[in-house]
C-alpha cells in the first residue's frame, strides 16, 4: 500500500471522500447587500472576485462565497426565499468517485462531473440536491486559487479580526416538521453519517426536535432541527415561513480564544443573546470545572457546557442574513453541542419572539 492510499479519506465510515468542508455560497440580489458588510465586519477579507457578480470572502479555513448571478440556480434560489445559503460545497478527495457513489446510493444528480483547466492546474466539480433548495456540491481542486476565472483581488475594507475563526464547527438546518428524519436518512445513506445526538426542547410555549449527523472525523457536523408542531408558531416555524421553506439555520465558527473573538465582535457592533445573571450563578454546580474567570464570561456573555471530560464556550448572534444566525464556539476536549444550553438558547429566542409579539 502507498504512502497515498494510507491517506485516502475514503473509507467505509466516509464513503464520498469528504476532506473538509470547501466553502459556503450565499444568494444576494447584489453584492451591495448589507451582508457583504456584515463579511466584513465579522473579520472575513475579500480574497478572489469571480464572473457573473461572485466574491470571495475568506478567514481561516472558512470562505464565504457571495453571488449575484443574474440566472442559475442560486438566482432562483434567492427569488423563492430570499438571502442565505444556496449551496454546502464539500472538498473531497476524488471528485469522480464522490459523485457516482452518490449516485449510486440513490442522490439525485444536479451536475455531473464537470472538468475544468485552470492556470493552476485540473479543477472538478459535481452537484446533487440536497434538503429543500439547498444543493450539494463536490469539489476537487490544484492546491493554489480558488476556481477557474477567479482572481486574487486586494481588499480596501479588509477588517480582520485579532483572534479570527478557525474553521466551521456544524452548520445547522432547519426542516418542516415531518420532515427531520427524512434528511438525517439521506445524509446516513448518501454520505454515510453517523447519528451522535438527539434533541427534544421544549420552552414556555414551543418546542423543537433535533438529530446531529456527522463524519467521525468531525469534519462536516449537521444537527437538523424540526418544530414540535406542524404550522404552528415557534422558532423553528418562524425560521420556515421567513425563508419560505428548509434552509441552513446557523453557521458556527470555531474559535481558539472566544472571549477575544466575542469580545472584538461586540464592540464591532455585534449583537449576542444576553443571558440572565442567573445562569452564571449556577456554573460552578454543574458537573464540569472551567478554567476562565465566571465573570469575564458573564461580561462577554458567553455560554458554557461541558462534562468530566472537557467543556465548551458559545454564544449565539442576532439573526443577520434573512433569518440565518451566527454561533462562535470554542472546544476545549469536549465535541457536545451546549446540550446544556439549549434550554437557555430555546428561552431567550423564546422572550424575544413574545416581546416581538411574535407568541402571545
Amino acid at each position: 500500500m502507498t504512502e497515498a492510499s494510507q491517506r485516502s479519506t475514503i473509507s467505509p465510515d466516509n464513503p464520498l471522500g469528504i476532506k473538509a468542508i470547501d466553502h459556503l455560497e450565499f444568494t444576494c440580489e447584489k453584492l451591495t447587500t448589507p451582508t457583504r458588510e456584515l463579511f466584513h465586519r465579522i473579520g472575513f477579507v475579500l480574497t478572489e472576485k469571480g464572473p457573473d457578480n461572485q466574491e470571495l470572502f475568506s478567514q481561516g479555513q472558512v470562505r464565504f462565497l457571495l453571488k449575484a448571478a443574474p440566472t442559475g440556480h442560486s438566482r432562483t434560489y434567492f427569488e423563492n426565499h430570499g438571502e442565505g445559503v444556496s449551496t454546502l460545497s464539500f472538498q473531497v478527495e476524488d471528485c469522480e468517485h464522490a459523485i457516482n457513489e452518490a449516485k449510486s446510493r440513490g442522490a439525485e444528480v444536479v451536475q455531473e462531473l464537470k472538468i475544468t483547466e485552470g492556470p493552476s492546474g485540473v479543477y472538478k466539480n459535481a452537484i446533487i440536491k440536497g434538503f429543500g433548495d439547498v444543493h450539494n456540491e463536490f469539489i476537487e481542486r490544484p492546491n493554489d486559487g480558488f476556481r477557474p476565472g477567479f482572481e486574487k483581488t486586494e481588499d480596501p475594507e479588509a477588517n480582520p479580526l485579532k483572534q479570527r475563526v478557525a474553521r466551521i464547527d456544524h452548520l445547522t438546518n432547519n426542516v418542516p416538521k415531518g420532515e427531520m428524519k427524512k434528511w438525517v436518512e439521506y445524509y446516513k445513506k448518501i454520505f454515510g453519517m453517523k447519528v451522535t445526538r438527539y434533541f427534544d426542547i421544549k420552552g414556555v410555549k414551543t418546542g423543537l426536535q433535533s438529530e446531529v449527523v456527522q463524519l467521525p472525523n468531525n469534519s462536516v457536523i449537521i444537527p437538523i432541527n424540526e418544530p414540535e408542531a406542524e404550522n404552528g408558531k415557534s422558532q423553528i416555524q418562524e425560521f420556515l415561513d421567513l425563508h419560505n421553506g428548509a434552509g441552513v439555520q446557523h453557521i458556527a465558527l470555531m474559535s481558539g480564544d472566544i472571549i477575544e473573538t466575542v469580545g472584538e465582535l461586540r464592540d464591532r457592533g455585534m449583537k449576542f443573546l444576553d443571558i440572565p445573571k442567573t445562569y452564571y450563578e449556577d456554573i460552578p454546580n454543574r458537573p464540569f470545572k472551567v478554567e476562565e474567570d465566571i465573570s469575564v464570561l458573564e461580561e462577554k456573555q458567553l455560554l458554557v457546557d461541558g462534562d468530566e471530560e472537557g467543556y465548551l464556550i458559545q454564544n449565539f448572534s442576532e439573526t443577520y442574513v434573512g433569518p440565518l444566525f451566527f454561533e462562535y464556539i470554542q472546544r476545549k476536549k469536549h465535541w457536545g453541542f451546549g446540550e446544556g444550553n439549549f434550554q437557555a438558547l430555546f428561552d431567550a429566542i423564546e422572550r424575544d419572539q413574545m416581546k416581538r409579539g411574535y407568541l402571545e
